[in-house]
């Protein structure tokens, strides 16, 4: 409108050390232990930009602090000629977490508004596991699986989870946009010694996951709701020669329904035609 607003320039400097010391017992195992400071810095519209849809405005926060990061993470690892398996323990200790949550705008003030903020403390920690493999059962078969299993929870917040929540109800509750476990797979089969034809069937889960600081969005098979889910896809894929190649595949082959933020695609087919140089 008529209003006029002079923002403030901005600038900042970190330091960012990171560590890591790797001991190998044995032709086969690796200890890795690493640790690093590091920080993220607000982007330009965080600071600046100021969006309105509709009635609704998402302010932005020229005071923001960079996130405040220190994580540690200690890995085993085994490789041999065929199978590769990893295991990890990490943990993030976030300070000053750029989150949007319910502040005043004027200092002072008794009326909330939800904006980027800096939320005191947050951690996330837990463990991966990550398994491979070449030609271990059958010749040309590879195999591939992660899983993931992260607690992520708000230790201290200085605004509010929404403008009627209690103060301290976000403390202890699982921090948006993080799920707790995490699982892929893929299986790659290829049959013939020139490995023209490759044949793959590969699978992803998620939990659901919370946007709220409150975790209040309690029901999340609905839109703007993120829900668990557990999707595979197929794909065939044959090379003629050095040049061309075709793929046909299909994602979502179970055809199942979930909600990110929106209802995602169903059963999908699909392929492509591919000249290389």
């Amino acid at each position: 409108g008529n209003t006029t607003v002079d923002q403030p320039e901005v600038s900042a400097s970190k330091f960012s050390p990171k560590g890591s010391l790797a001991w190998s017992p044995s032709l086969f195992w690796t200890v890795t232990g690493s640790v690093g400071k590091a920080y993220r810095f607000a982007t330009a519209s965080e600071l600046y930009q100021l969006v309105s849809t509709g009635t609704t405005f998402a302010s932005p926060n020229p005071d923001l602090k960079p996130d405040n990061v220190l994580a540690s993470e200690l890995r085993v690892e085994r490789k041999a000629d065929r199978t590769m398996m990893q295991v990890a323990l990490f943990r993030d200790d976030i300070h000053d977490a750029i989150i949007s949550q319910f502040l005043p705008l004027v200092p002072g003030s008794s009326q909330l508004y939800s904006y980027l903020a800096n939320v005191d403390h947050v951690r996330s920690q837990g463990v991966e596991v990550v398994l491979g493999s070449n030609n271990l059962f059958v010749r040309g078969l590879e195999l591939q699986g992660t899983a993931t299993y992260t607690g992520a929870k708000t230790l201290a917040l200085s605004g509010r989870a929404s403008a009627n929540a209690p103060a301290e109800a976000a403390i202890g509750k699982a921090l948006p946009n993080i799920p707790k476990r995490r699982a892929t797979f893929s299986a790659t089969y290829r049959p013939d010694l020139l490995q023209r034809l490759a044949l793959t069937v590969a699978g992803r889960y998620s939990d659901k996951m919370y946007t709220t600081l409150d975790n209040a969005d309690v029901n999340p098979n609905t839109y703007q709701g993120f829900s668990s889910w557990f999707v595979m896809d197929t794909r065939a894929n044959f090379r003629f020669d050095t040049h061309w190649s075709v793929g046909l595949g299909v994602d979502n082959v179970l055809n199942r329904k979930y909600f990110l933020f929106h209802p995602f695609p169903q059963r999908t087919f699909v392929g492509g035609l591919k000249y290389s140089l």
